[in-house]
């Protein structure tokens, strides 16, 4: 007895015919289910609606001095953590750097130090991989000072952006400030960056892997950190506001002519 032959496989027109029916069957489910809402509901929603674009409307006129308090908060606390420290509340000063750990490496070769009599101890470039790690978590003591939260480069990026939206929040009802052109951030802003810490961790990188080849790795100085670290910020600062600036007046404009705010 001969097994039946295999049906042959459904053609493209059999897939797009059975995939409209199964959409209609489930349109015709939706449209059954639903009910129209009561005027009670409808009023609801659009209050809930109204609070909601009054949310965003608010935050397309302050949007600015909210991003210029964040980081000027968020680079303050960073000299926050040693001054806590330096007066005794160790466990306070902890705290804030662990709540920065996530955002920095915090090498205490790379980093500032407080009430101390140097404000850095920079690495010779000997440090193995695991004696780097565990620099990130010394905070620092009597003798030698307390850390910053963040590293030199970190605080430089943070601060830059924190001054330049301040100046862009004195000047742009003055002048219609344009974006920064991508080359100039790329040229200016990401390069310099990318060269000042690329070329240091590569020669860290060829040293811990090829020892035979005697490339002692080549530590950047505190001024290059904080100099290629505040043109990031500056410039990141020169791209983004302008384009969130046009984004928000936008919204501004239509909750305004939408609800007669002002």
């Amino acid at each position: 007895m001969k097994s039946p032959s295999p049906s042959p496989p459904p053609n493209a027109q059999e897939i797009l015919a059975e995939a409209q029916r199964r959409i209609a069957e489930r349109d015709n489910e939706s449209a059954t289910e639903s009910k129209p809402k009561s005027p009670q509901e409808l009023e609801a929603q659009e209050r809930q609606l109204r609070r909601a674009n009054r949310v965003v409307f608010w935050l397309s006129k302050h949007w600015l001095q909210l991003f210029n308090g964040f980081m000027l908060v968020f680079t303050a606390l960073t000299f926050l953590a040693p001054a806590l420290m330096h007066a005794g509340h160790t466990e306070s000063g902890a705290f804030i750097h662990r709540l920065y750990d996530p955002f920095c490496h915090q090498y205490s070769f790379r980093s500032w130090f407080l009430f101390g009599p140097q404000a850095a101890y920079p690495t010779d470039g000997t440090l193995a991989p695991a004696e780097m790690l565990e620099t990130s978590k010394f905070l620092g003591s009597v003798e030698v000072g307390f850390k910053t939260a963040l590293c030199q480069r970190c605080i430089a990026i943070y601060g830059a952006m924190a001054l330049a939206g301040i100046l862009y929040g004195l000047v742009r009802r003055r002048w219609a400030l344009k974006p920064l052109p991508i080359w100039a951030y790329v040229a200016f802003g990401i390069v310099p960056m990318g060269l000042d810490g690329g070329i240091q961790w590569l020669t860290y990188i060829i040293h811990w892997l090829a020892p035979a080849v005697q490339l002692m790795p080549l530590e950047t100085t505190p001024f290059m950190r904080t100099l290629t670290g505040g043109l990031f910020g500056a410039l990141s600062a020169a791209v983004l506001y302008p384009h969130m600036q046009v984004f928000f007046d936008e919204t501004y404009q239509t909750l305004a002519e939408r609800y007669g705010w002002r």
